[in-house]
């Protein structure tokens, strides 16, 4: 049976393997991403309503025309009694009416309040582009995480794969050993259960790269099931400088510039509010043509035709005081969001102090472990060269494995959280994408 377990193993990797495609590189998944991902194309149809909507008319800046018609048609039995004494009884009398015209009414002074509409209309853009931007800095952190974890989990396999290679020796040379009576059978079914553990640490570690890829697929928005080989390489730029990232983060970081927008945007409520308590002047001029024919009154047709204009002024003496706790609410809103903005960029300090000390120890880190490796891998070479001489027995060579392939996994976990830790400065001072996509 457990003969069997490590055959199906076998089959399992061979169909892995077999299933390969060409190897996917960061820059073309990024750019897969920014394609298909469905909260980037939502967020990219926010910022285009944005941009529609800032426009001089939704401002208020422009005139407003209207055209207008109306034709209408009575009949009507119609008496009346006059003071002289005459009567005058009309029965189906009817009446014809039609009107026509156009109209301008346009507002040339508002309490400034068409351009304070104006800069609301920028800021909302700004804003939207900003944000977009914050989702794309965040797919593209996303895709990056999970594309380096693919490239760490599929070298963690392949030392899984090497260690069950070896156990499926050491098995065999137990065997022979044992058929010419200089083994034990104890050392042959230590054998067996040594590859059959490191059969069953494959076959797991099978499934958390096959997972990892579906949630790679995931956020391309493609076929969960697609294959993905990636290439087997996790470079770390050992050059990020903490004063530039911090400078970077003050100027271009999306947290940073939306929490500026919503100060500029309650600030632009708040001379909204004061606009009203200054007069509305607005100018009316219309071009209209009307004609009426009826059976009985003082006409019996009677038409007008011509221009009008007029000019309207209005000033609002009291209303209750609404405007005055209208404003006071909005100097509140305006103060919550300055401080929103400090703790924002007080939040982000920290973070980028905690992510960039993380990423010099795992840069140690990463370095010790290389150093360690060559001498674990001259310990195991020594180990293996003494286990064929009889020198050592099974479970020394174990254990000298084993520690072999604990320091070729922290190597691995080190350089994995390196690279996540570049990574995340990169987003926090927001140049990600413009550090790994490639320009159109």
């Amino acid at each position: 049976m457990k003969l069997r377990i490590v055959t199906i193993a076998f089959i399992l990797i061979q169909g892995f393997l077999a299933s390969a495609q060409d190897t996917l590189k960061l820059n073309d998944a990024i750019a897969l991403a920014l394609q298909n991902n469905y909260s980037i194309s939502l967020a990219e149809n926010t910022a285009k309503i944005s941009g529609i909507t800032n426009s001089a008319g939704n401002a208020g800046m422009l005139p407003k025309v209207d055209i207008n018609a109306t034709r209408s048609y009575a009949l009507n039995n119609s008496k009346a009694e006059y003071f002289d004494g005459r009567v005058r009884d009309v029965p189906n009398a009817k009446s014809n009416t039609q009107n026509a015209g156009m109209q301008l009414s346009w507002t040339i002074f508002d309490g400034l309040n068409m351009f304070i509409q104006r800069d609301k209309l920028n800021e909302l853009e700004q804003l939207s582009n900003t944000q977009l931007r914050g989702v794309v800095e965040n797919t593209v952190a996303q895709v990056s995480r999970i594309y380096f974890d693919i490239v760490v989990q599929h070298e963690i396999l392949d030392l899984y794969h090497e260690a069950l290679k070896i156990s499926d020796q050491r098995r065999k040379f137990a065997k022979v050993r044992l058929d010419l009576g200089g083994g034990s059978e104890l050392t042959f079914l230590q054998a067996i259960v040594d590859m059959n553990a490191d059969s069953a640490k494959y076959m797991q570690q099978l499934s958390v790269v096959k997972n990892l890829k579906s949630d790679l697929n995931l956020i391309l928005c493609r076929d969960i099931m697609t294959d993905v080989l990636v290439e087997k390489t996790i470079p770390v730029n050992e050059a990020l400088i903490y004063d530039e990232l911090w400078n970077k983060v003050q100027e271009q970081s999306p947290d940073l510039l939306e929490a500026r927008s919503a100060i500029n945007l309650a600030s632009l409520v708040t001379k909204e509010i004061k606009s009203v308590q200054l007069p509305r002047l607005t100018i009316n001029t219309a071009y209209s043509y009307n004609k009426s024919q009826t059976d009985v009154g003082t006409f019996t047709s009677n038409r007008n035709l011509g221009f009008s204009a007029g000019v309207t002024l209005n000033y609002n003496l009291f209303n209750g005081f609404t405007n005055k706790q209208k404003l006071k609410i909005a100097r509140v809103r305006e103060e919550s969001a300055v401080q929103d903005a400090e703790l924002q960029k007080l939040t982000l300090e920290a973070n980028l102090q905690q992510v960039y000390t993380d990423f010099q120890t795992n840069m140690k880190l990463v370095r010790f472990e290389q150093e360690n490796i060559q001498f674990a891998r001259l310990n195991w070479n020594i180990t293996q060269e003494k286990y064929r001489l009889g020198a050592l027995n099974d479970i020394e060579l174990r254990e000298t494995q084993k520690k072999l392939m604990d320091a070729e996994n922290r190597l691995f976990q080190s350089l994995f959280m390196c690279k996540s830790a570049e990574i995340e400065l990169l987003r926090l001072s927001g140049q990600l994408s413009e550090s790994v996509v490639p320009e159109k």
